[in-house]
């Protein structure tokens, strides 16, 4: 499990779940905060923009991997 989780694809899988932690959490913060809460507007950019991170973060832990397997070490 240890190796697993130290290897290239854990490291990636972790942060990216940890972004995602992040995120819950400021968007529940932001919904106790805000003095008119978060309408469906805010939160559909809220969420298009995390889904476009996560669309960039995925292509670049594709193309690092492809890059990785080619190396010789």
């Amino acid at each position: 499990m240890r190796e697993r989780l130290t290897s290239d694809f854990g490291v990636y899988a972790l942060s990216g779940l940890f972004s995602l932690v992040v995120f819950v959490v400021a968007l529940a913060i932001l919904a106790r905060t805000l003095p008119g809460g978060l309408g469906v507007r805010r939160t559909g950019g809220l969420v298009v923009g995390y889904l476009l991170f996560v669309g960039v973060y995925t292509a670049a832990w594709y193309i690092y991997t492809g890059i990785d397997a080619r190396e010789e070490v």
